[in-house]
């Protein structure tokens, strides 16, 4: 296994929302700037008083109020989850462009932009080029779900539990297909290649990017976060 490498400044079918955390380290350089732009104002209710305005470029979605929870009642603040500026992501892009997801996705405002950019600039376009046809609806799981790491009964809360982390299961095409990172993954065929190009892509821009190479637990799934890893939060986890 090569050493880790610093980090640059700089319907579907269903499936088990997975494991975080594999057992090495490998590499890979990270992501780009963050562009920005004004969101849909929250619906009455959602959202009376906010800490600060969330602004994602390209993207439908609407800003909440601060969620928390926490694992076990009984133990210390660090098994605390919760996201500061949450935001609940219904779709990227708009017209005949416009990508779903197929239920509540909820994020942090920060990690959903880097979400929002790998799909509009590296996502989308790959399904274009290399399946000659348009992705529809992304099939994901919820992103903020608030556990520990591995789903273990102790341990690290889960980049989940911060709304910094999200499943990809499959991606619905046009015509009616999808791509399935189960089914798909490994093979060589059109849709096999471009999980690899993606995955290579995510691994530019998000600090744990986990696929089926990684171990069993992500056999249905690609899984990014972007966790600190090391000391100085430099590390990079690709699989």
């Amino acid at each position: 296994m090569p050493a880790a490498k610093p980090l640059r400044e700089s319907g579907g079918q269903e499936f088990l929302e997975g494991v975080d955390l594999p057992r090495a380290k490998p590499l890979r350089p990270a992501g780009k700037p963050d562009a920005v732009k004004a969101p849909q104002p929250p619906q009455a209710g959602e959202a009376a008083s906010l800490p600060e305005t969330c602004h994602i470029d390209g993207a439908d979605y609407r800003q909440i109020e601060p969620v928390s929870g926490q694992i076990d009642i009984e133990q210390a603040s660090e098994d605390t989850c919760g996201i500061e500026r949450p935001v609940r992501l219904v779709s990227v892009g708009k017209g005949a462009d416009r990508v779903s997801f197929p239920g509540n996705v909820t994020l942090s405002c920060d990690f959903a932009r880097k979400l929002v950019d790998w799909l509009r600039q590296d996502v989308l376009p790959a399904a274009q080029e290399q399946l000659g046809d348009r992705v529809t609806l992304l099939g994901t799981g919820p992103g903020y779900h608030c556990r520990r790491r591995n789903n273990r009964p102790d341990g690290k809360v889960s980049e989940h539990g911060k709304g910094r982390a999200i499943d990809l299961a499959y991606f619905q095409l046009s015509e009616g297909s999808a791509v399935s990172v189960e089914r798909d993954w490994g093979t060589e065929t059109k849709p096999g290649a471009f999980l690899k190009s993606i995955h290579a892509a995510a691994c530019r821009r998000f600090t744990t990017v986990l696929g089926p190479d990684a171990d069993a637990d992500h056999k249905s799934h690609i899984h990014v976060d972007t966790g600190c890893h090391g000391k100085d939060c430099t590390y990079l986890i690709c699989q």
